[in-house]
């Protein structure tokens, strides 16, 4: 699964974070970025992605590029 942050979507609450630490931390500018998206379940990538205030965790298939979330 690809698994982006829209940045300009990103207001730092940092709930992707409390959910998948190992995939998602905060920068300097308190923006989210993926730091390693094999890090941890694609359920649980999901669950990050869901509990974003802003959905600004986008999730597609690496084969195909459809959108898993948010849907478009």
């Amino acid at each position: 699964m690809k698994v982006t942050v829209d940045r300009a979507k990103c207001e730092g609450y940092a709930k992707c974070v409390g959910v998948s630490p190992k995939v998602f931390k905060l920068d300097e500018k308190f923006i989210s970025v993926v730091i390693d998206p094999k890090a941890d379940t694609d359920q649980k990538i999901l669950f990050a992605a869901k509990v974003c205030p802003t959905k600004a965790i986008i999730l597609e298939e690496e084969e195909t590029g459809k959108r898993i979330f948010p849907e478009a």
